[in-house]
């Protein structure tokens, strides 16, 4: 019996520790560019929220009146 990634399966009590994922360990910082970019993202969304809260404060205002 095999697993979709292609390596046979084994029985759940087997004693043969199951080897550490190489890619687990390391740890990808991100790069420059990707965090300027991710705060821009922040910057734009909450620029958005901001703009949106105040039109919709003169809406709720206006329909007071």
């Amino acid at each position: 019996m095999s697993t979709r990634t292609g390596r046979t399966a084994r029985a759940p009590h087997s004693a043969a520790p199951s080897p550490a994922p190489r890619a687990a360990a390391r740890t990808v910082l991100p790069t420059p560019l990707m965090s300027l970019t991710y705060a821009v993202q922040m910057i734009v969304g909450t620029m958005v929220a901001v703009a949106g809260a105040h039109f919709f404060a003169e809406r709720e205002a206006a329909r007071c009146d």
